[in-house]
Protein backbone atom coordinates (compact mmCIF):
# COMPACT_ATOMS: atom_id res chain seq x y z
CA UNK A 1 0.00 0.00 0.00
CA UNK A 2 2.96 2.33 -0.49
CA UNK A 3 1.16 4.00 -3.39
CA UNK A 4 -1.30 5.54 -0.92
CA UNK A 5 1.35 8.06 0.12
CA UNK A 6 1.89 8.93 -3.53
CA UNK A 7 -1.84 9.51 -3.93
CA UNK A 8 -1.85 11.76 -0.89
CA UNK A 9 0.83 13.89 -2.54
CA UNK A 10 -1.17 14.03 -5.76
CA UNK A 11 -4.23 15.21 -3.85
CA UNK A 12 -2.23 17.88 -2.06
CA UNK A 13 -0.79 19.06 -5.38
CA UNK A 14 -4.26 19.18 -6.93
CA UNK A 15 -5.70 21.15 -4.01
CA UNK A 16 -2.86 23.65 -4.30
CA UNK A 17 -3.42 23.91 -8.05
CA UNK A 18 -7.12 24.61 -7.53
CA UNK A 19 -6.47 27.05 -4.70
CA UNK A 20 -8.40 25.06 -2.09
CA UNK A 21 -6.22 26.22 0.79
CA UNK A 22 -8.87 25.58 3.44
CA UNK A 23 -9.46 22.05 2.21
CA UNK A 24 -5.71 21.48 2.14
CA UNK A 25 -5.35 22.50 5.79
CA UNK A 26 -8.11 20.12 6.84
CA UNK A 27 -6.57 17.36 4.73
CA UNK A 28 -3.15 17.81 6.34
CA UNK A 29 -4.60 17.91 9.84
CA UNK A 30 -6.52 14.68 9.29
CA UNK A 31 -3.44 12.99 7.87
CA UNK A 32 -1.60 13.70 11.12
CA UNK A 33 -4.20 11.82 13.19
CA UNK A 34 -4.83 9.11 10.61
CA UNK A 35 -5.31 5.87 12.52
CA UNK A 36 -4.89 3.81 9.36
CA UNK A 37 -1.35 5.20 9.06
CA UNK A 38 -1.61 5.23 5.30
CA UNK A 39 -2.27 1.46 5.41
CA UNK A 40 1.40 0.88 6.22
CA UNK A 41 1.64 -2.30 8.26
CA UNK A 42 4.99 -1.48 9.84
CA UNK A 43 3.70 1.87 11.12
CA UNK A 44 0.56 0.26 12.57
CA UNK A 45 2.65 -2.37 14.37
CA UNK A 46 4.93 0.33 15.74
CA UNK A 47 1.88 2.17 17.04
CA UNK A 48 0.57 -0.97 18.75
CA UNK A 49 3.94 -1.71 20.35
CA UNK A 50 4.24 1.88 21.50
CA UNK A 51 0.90 1.55 23.32
CA UNK A 52 2.11 -1.69 24.93
CA UNK A 53 5.46 -0.33 26.06
CA UNK A 54 3.88 2.86 27.41
CA UNK A 55 1.13 0.89 29.21
CA UNK A 56 -1.52 2.91 27.40
CA UNK A 57 -4.38 0.44 27.51
CA UNK A 58 -6.98 2.97 26.36
CA UNK A 59 -5.05 3.93 23.21
CA UNK A 60 -4.33 0.27 22.53
CA UNK A 61 -8.02 -0.58 22.70
CA UNK A 62 -9.01 2.41 20.58
CA UNK A 63 -6.53 1.52 17.85
CA UNK A 64 -7.61 -2.11 17.76
CA UNK A 65 -11.31 -1.20 17.77
CA UNK A 66 -10.66 1.15 14.86
CA UNK A 67 -9.00 -1.63 12.88
CA UNK A 68 -11.86 -3.94 13.80
CA UNK A 69 -14.55 -1.54 12.61
CA UNK A 70 -12.58 -0.34 9.61
CA UNK A 71 -11.42 -3.70 8.24
CA UNK A 72 -11.86 -6.79 10.43
CA UNK A 73 -15.65 -6.54 10.65
CA UNK A 74 -15.90 -6.60 6.84
CA UNK A 75 -14.12 -9.94 6.51
CA UNK A 76 -15.81 -13.30 6.04
CA UNK A 77 -16.98 -15.19 9.09
CA UNK A 78 -14.20 -17.78 8.90
CA UNK A 79 -11.66 -15.00 9.64
CA UNK A 80 -13.26 -14.16 13.00
CA UNK A 81 -11.35 -16.80 15.03
CA UNK A 82 -8.03 -15.54 13.64
CA UNK A 83 -8.90 -11.93 14.46
CA UNK A 84 -9.95 -12.87 18.00
CA UNK A 85 -6.79 -14.90 18.54
CA UNK A 86 -4.55 -12.03 17.40
CA UNK A 87 -6.42 -9.59 19.62
CA UNK A 88 -5.93 -11.83 22.67
CA UNK A 89 -2.25 -12.22 21.79
CA UNK A 90 -1.80 -8.43 21.75
CA UNK A 91 -3.49 -8.12 25.15
CA UNK A 92 -1.37 -10.92 26.58
CA UNK A 93 1.76 -9.18 25.34
CA UNK A 94 0.59 -6.09 27.22
CA UNK A 95 0.35 -8.14 30.43
CA UNK A 96 3.70 -9.85 29.88
CA UNK A 97 5.39 -6.49 29.39
CA UNK A 98 3.80 -5.19 32.61
CA UNK A 99 4.97 -8.26 34.58
CA UNK A 100 8.53 -8.05 33.23
CA UNK A 101 8.79 -4.39 34.22
CA UNK A 102 7.11 -4.90 37.62
CA UNK A 103 4.04 -2.77 36.85
CA UNK A 104 1.64 -4.36 39.32
CA UNK A 105 -0.72 -1.41 39.15
CA UNK A 106 -1.06 -1.84 35.38
CA UNK A 107 -2.01 -5.48 35.90
CA UNK A 108 -4.71 -4.48 38.36
CA UNK A 109 -5.95 -1.75 36.04
CA UNK A 110 -6.08 -4.16 33.11
CA UNK A 111 -8.24 -6.76 34.84
CA UNK A 112 -10.49 -4.16 36.41
CA UNK A 113 -11.32 -2.78 32.96
CA UNK A 114 -11.27 -5.99 30.92
CA UNK A 115 -12.76 -8.59 33.28
CA UNK A 116 -16.31 -8.19 31.98
CA UNK A 117 -15.16 -8.69 28.39
CA UNK A 118 -12.71 -11.55 29.02
CA UNK A 119 -14.60 -13.50 31.66
CA UNK A 120 -16.63 -15.47 29.10
CA UNK A 121 -13.55 -16.61 27.16
CA UNK A 122 -12.10 -19.95 28.23
CA UNK A 123 -8.51 -19.15 27.27
CA UNK A 124 -8.41 -16.28 29.81
CA UNK A 125 -9.46 -18.45 32.74
CA UNK A 126 -5.91 -18.99 34.03
CA UNK A 127 -4.79 -15.42 33.32
CA UNK A 128 -6.93 -13.96 36.09
CA UNK A 129 -4.50 -15.38 38.67
CA UNK A 130 -1.51 -13.68 37.01
CA UNK A 131 -1.39 -10.71 39.45
CA UNK A 132 -1.35 -13.06 42.45
CA UNK A 133 1.43 -15.51 41.63
CA UNK A 134 5.17 -15.06 41.94
CA UNK A 135 7.51 -15.70 39.04
CA UNK A 136 4.76 -16.28 36.44
CA UNK A 137 7.42 -16.88 33.79
CA UNK A 138 8.12 -20.21 35.52
CA UNK A 139 4.48 -21.25 35.57
CA UNK A 140 3.66 -23.78 32.79
CA UNK A 141 0.54 -21.79 31.87
CA UNK A 142 2.55 -18.62 31.08
CA UNK A 143 6.10 -19.79 30.31
CA UNK A 144 5.74 -19.79 26.54
CA UNK A 145 4.40 -16.21 26.52
CA UNK A 146 7.55 -14.90 28.18
CA UNK A 147 9.83 -16.29 25.45
CA UNK A 148 11.24 -14.13 22.71
CA UNK A 149 10.18 -16.69 20.13
CA UNK A 150 6.49 -16.35 21.01
CA UNK A 151 6.62 -12.57 20.82
CA UNK A 152 8.39 -12.58 17.45
CA UNK A 153 5.96 -15.17 16.08
CA UNK A 154 2.98 -13.13 17.23
CA UNK A 155 4.29 -9.94 15.60
CA UNK A 156 5.09 -11.78 12.35
CA UNK A 157 1.62 -13.32 12.25
CA UNK A 158 -0.02 -9.95 12.86
CA UNK A 159 2.15 -8.33 10.21
CA UNK A 160 1.24 -10.95 7.60
CA UNK A 161 -2.44 -10.81 8.49
CA UNK A 162 -2.64 -7.04 8.10
CA UNK A 163 -0.65 -7.15 4.86
CA UNK A 164 -3.06 -9.64 3.31
CA UNK A 165 -6.09 -7.64 4.41
CA UNK A 166 -4.73 -4.40 2.97
CA UNK A 167 -3.94 -6.07 -0.33
CA UNK A 168 -7.44 -7.54 -0.61
CA UNK A 169 -9.23 -4.31 0.20
CA UNK A 170 -11.15 -2.75 -2.74
CA UNK A 171 -9.13 0.11 -4.16
CA UNK A 172 -10.55 3.48 -5.28
CA UNK A 173 -10.40 4.43 -8.94
CA UNK A 174 -7.68 6.96 -8.28
CA UNK A 175 -5.47 4.24 -6.79
CA UNK A 176 -5.48 2.29 -10.07
CA UNK A 177 -4.24 5.29 -12.06
CA UNK A 178 -0.58 4.39 -11.65
CA UNK A 179 -1.20 0.73 -12.45
CA UNK A 180 -3.13 1.62 -15.60
CA UNK A 181 -0.38 4.00 -16.70
CA UNK A 182 2.25 1.29 -16.18
CA UNK A 183 0.16 -1.20 -18.18
CA UNK A 184 -0.24 1.24 -21.07
CA UNK A 185 3.49 1.95 -21.07
CA UNK A 186 4.27 -1.77 -21.12
CA UNK A 187 1.91 -2.31 -24.05
CA UNK A 188 3.47 0.56 -25.97
CA UNK A 189 6.94 -0.90 -25.48
CA UNK A 190 5.73 -4.31 -26.60
CA UNK A 191 4.14 -2.81 -29.72
CA UNK A 192 7.38 -1.02 -30.54
CA UNK A 193 9.32 -4.27 -30.29
CA UNK A 194 6.81 -6.00 -32.57
CA UNK A 195 7.05 -3.19 -35.12
CA UNK A 196 10.83 -3.51 -35.16
CA UNK A 197 10.65 -7.26 -35.68
CA UNK A 198 8.10 -6.82 -38.47
CA UNK A 199 10.31 -4.27 -40.22
CA UNK A 200 13.27 -6.66 -40.05
CA UNK A 201 11.20 -9.51 -41.46
CA UNK A 202 9.97 -7.36 -44.34
CA UNK A 203 13.50 -6.18 -45.06
CA UNK A 204 14.85 -9.73 -45.08
CA UNK A 205 12.02 -10.88 -47.32
CA UNK A 206 12.66 -8.06 -49.81
CA UNK A 207 16.36 -8.89 -49.92
CA UNK A 208 15.58 -12.55 -50.60
CA UNK A 209 13.29 -11.57 -53.49
CA UNK A 210 16.00 -9.34 -54.94
CA UNK A 211 18.54 -12.16 -54.77
CA UNK A 212 16.17 -14.57 -56.49
CA UNK A 213 15.52 -12.09 -59.28
CA UNK A 214 19.24 -11.44 -59.83
CA UNK A 215 20.18 -15.16 -59.65
CA UNK A 216 17.11 -17.13 -60.66
CA UNK A 217 17.08 -20.88 -60.16
CA UNK A 218 16.57 -22.99 -63.34
CA UNK A 219 13.41 -24.49 -61.91
CA UNK A 220 12.10 -21.15 -60.70
CA UNK A 221 9.05 -19.56 -62.31
CA UNK A 222 9.60 -16.98 -65.02
CA UNK A 223 6.20 -15.40 -64.50
CA UNK A 224 4.13 -14.54 -61.46
CA UNK A 225 1.67 -17.04 -60.07
CA UNK A 226 -1.82 -16.64 -61.52
CA UNK A 227 -5.16 -18.39 -61.59
CA UNK A 228 -4.12 -20.35 -64.67
CA UNK A 229 -1.58 -22.24 -62.60
CA UNK A 230 -4.29 -23.74 -60.42
CA UNK A 231 -4.83 -27.37 -61.56
CA UNK A 232 -8.34 -28.24 -62.69
CA UNK A 233 -9.74 -31.25 -60.86
CA UNK A 234 -10.93 -34.17 -62.98
CA UNK A 235 -14.67 -34.69 -62.90
CA UNK A 236 -15.72 -38.37 -63.24
CA UNK A 237 -17.99 -39.21 -66.21
CA UNK A 238 -21.66 -39.65 -65.29
CA UNK A 239 -23.01 -43.19 -65.24
CA UNK A 240 -25.44 -44.27 -68.01
CA UNK A 241 -29.05 -43.44 -67.23
CA UNK A 242 -31.54 -46.27 -67.37
CA UNK A 243 -35.30 -46.29 -67.09
CA UNK A 244 -36.42 -48.31 -64.09
CA UNK A 245 -39.63 -49.30 -65.83
CA UNK A 246 -37.60 -50.58 -68.75
CA UNK A 247 -35.77 -52.91 -66.40
CA UNK A 248 -39.05 -54.15 -64.97
CA UNK A 249 -40.34 -54.82 -68.47
CA UNK A 250 -37.21 -56.77 -69.29
CA UNK A 251 -37.60 -58.91 -66.20
CA UNK A 252 -41.34 -59.71 -66.76
CA UNK A 253 -42.16 -63.04 -68.56
CA UNK A 254 -43.37 -63.04 -72.19
CA UNK A 255 -47.15 -63.10 -72.82
CA UNK A 256 -48.45 -65.78 -75.25
CA UNK A 257 -50.92 -65.07 -78.07
CA UNK A 258 -53.61 -67.36 -76.61
CA UNK A 259 -53.53 -65.45 -73.34
CA UNK A 260 -54.08 -62.23 -75.27
CA UNK A 261 -57.14 -63.63 -77.11
CA UNK A 262 -58.66 -64.95 -73.87
CA UNK A 263 -58.19 -61.56 -72.23
CA UNK A 264 -59.88 -59.75 -75.15
CA UNK A 265 -62.91 -62.06 -75.13
CA UNK A 266 -63.25 -61.64 -71.38
CA UNK A 267 -63.31 -57.87 -71.78
CA UNK A 268 -66.03 -58.14 -74.51
CA UNK A 269 -68.22 -60.34 -72.34
CA UNK A 270 -67.89 -57.96 -69.40
CA UNK A 271 -68.90 -55.05 -71.67
CA UNK A 272 -71.96 -56.91 -73.02
CA UNK A 273 -73.12 -57.91 -69.56
CA UNK A 274 -73.18 -54.35 -68.36
CA UNK A 275 -76.41 -53.79 -70.32
CA UNK A 276 -78.16 -56.85 -68.78
CA UNK A 277 -78.34 -60.63 -69.00
CA UNK A 278 -76.51 -63.38 -67.29
CA UNK A 279 -72.81 -63.70 -67.65
CA UNK A 280 -71.68 -66.52 -69.88
CA UNK A 281 -68.39 -68.26 -70.08
CA UNK A 282 -66.46 -67.61 -73.27
CA UNK A 283 -65.55 -71.30 -73.49
CA UNK A 284 -69.16 -72.55 -73.06
CA UNK A 285 -70.41 -69.96 -75.48
CA UNK A 286 -67.96 -71.14 -78.09
CA UNK A 287 -69.23 -74.74 -77.74
CA UNK A 288 -72.88 -73.68 -78.14
CA UNK A 289 -72.09 -71.87 -81.33
CA UNK A 290 -70.50 -74.96 -82.78
CA UNK A 291 -73.54 -77.19 -81.89
CA UNK A 292 -76.03 -74.76 -83.45
CA UNK A 293 -74.18 -74.45 -86.68
CA UNK A 294 -73.90 -78.25 -87.23
CA UNK A 295 -77.54 -79.03 -88.48
CA UNK A 296 -77.47 -76.27 -91.05
CA UNK A 297 -74.44 -77.66 -92.69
Amino acid sequence: MSHIQYLDELIREYLLYRGFSGTLKVFDSELKVDKDKGFRVDVILDQLMQCIYSYDLISLRELWNHLDQRMFSKLDQHFCPAVRKLENAVLKMYLVNAVINGKQDKLTEFFSKMTTELLTQAEWKEWFMLPYIKNPEENPAFTVHFTRQWQDTMLASLHNFLSIIFQCMPQPTLASFGEDAATIKCLQEENEVLRTRLALLLENGQSNITQQQSHPHPSARTRPFSVVDIPTPEVPAPSELMDDFYVIAQESPAVTESQVKTLKSLIRNIGSNIGGGLPTSPILGHKNVQQTSTPGQ
